[in-house]
This record gives structure tokens, sequence and C-alpha cells, in this order.
């Protein structure tokens, strides 16, 4: 009768032996998951840390305002000049009505400066008034287009008594 109460016995050992490896690998398996998340969460953690540092200098590194108008006010920045207001006053008295509109409009009718041949029949120009960016009151940066191809150009400029502009090409180049 031993015999046959120690087969049923087999079974059950065997049976608890594979639910034994069963819940060790579960164990492990939750062990492991838990370990994983716990590094995850300190890589975004230093992440953070990071990505909050290289805000900081990149608020650093924003230009300070210009101070260098005696009022201490700043004109109203347009789209296209960075020009202060002490620097429009001084245009003007250099005999420029409206000196960022007069630059701009001076520039839009001299594609003569343009160093670069169209392509498939296209003209070289300065087409539009929001690609001129006057940085100085002596630089100007603007983009050049014929319809195909575009560059851009870094320009110096020079009021003359009579209110009149002179151009002179600093650097210029097409984009790739």
């Amino acid at each position: 009768m031993e015999s046959k109460d120690i087969k049923p016995h087999k079974g059950y050992i065997t049976a608890i032996f594979f639910l034994l490896i069963i819940m060790l690998f579960l164990v492990y398996t939750v062990w492991d998951n838990n370990r994983m998340i716990q590094d995850l969460e300190e890589r975004e953690a230093r992440l953070v840390e990071e990505r909050d540092a290289l805000r900081d200098i990149a608020a650093e590194m924003q230009p300070e305002p210009r101070h260098d108008d005696p009022v201490g006010e700043v004109e109203e920045k347009t789209s296209r000049s960075l020009l202060s207001t002490f620097e429009v006053n001084r245009l003007t008295r250099q005999g420029l009505d409206d000196p960022v509109k007069d630059i701009t409009d001076d520039l839009l009718k001299r594609s003569d400066l343009i160093q670069h041949e169209g392509i498939m029949g296209g003209t070289m120009g300065f087409y539009t008034a929001e690609n001129i960016y006057i940085l100085t009151p002596q630089w100007v940066f603007a983009y050049f287009e014929d319809g195909h191809i575009r560059g851009e150009m870094l320009l110096q400029y020079t009021v003359e008594s009579n209110g009149t502009l002179t151009w002179e090409v600093i650097e210029s180049s097409l984009d790739n």
C-alpha cells in the first residue's frame, strides 16, 4: 500500500516544485522591473537637472537691453530693425526722413549689389522688406532670391550728407 501512496505525493511534490520555480521567476521579474524603473527615474531626474542648467545658461546668454539711448528709451522693435530711438534720431539728423523705411526701400531697389546670377531665367533681387534686417546704424543683413535659389548678404551702409545711401557688400553667399 505504500507504493500507491508515494505516487500521488510525487505528483504533488512535482507540482509544488514547478509552482515554486514559477513564483521565483515572477519575483525575479518584478524585482528586475522595479530596478529598471528606479534606474529610469534616476536618469529622468538627471536629465531634468541638465535641462534646467541648460535653460539657465541660455537665459544668461540672452543679450542685455541696449542702454545707449540718452533718454533711456528703446524704440519699439519691428521684425526688421534693431535700431534704438537714439540711433533712429541720429539717422534722421543725417537726412533720412524715416530711417527704417528709407534704408529698406533703398536696398529693395539695389539688385545691382547682388553678385550672384539667377538661374532658370530668374533675376536676383531683394523682393520683400520682411527679409531685410537693419542691425545697426551701419550694418544690414538681407536675404535675396531669384524665385529658384536664395542667398544672404551682410552689407555696410553710409548716409551721405544729402541723405542718400551708399552701400558696400561685406559678405554674400548662396544657400546650399
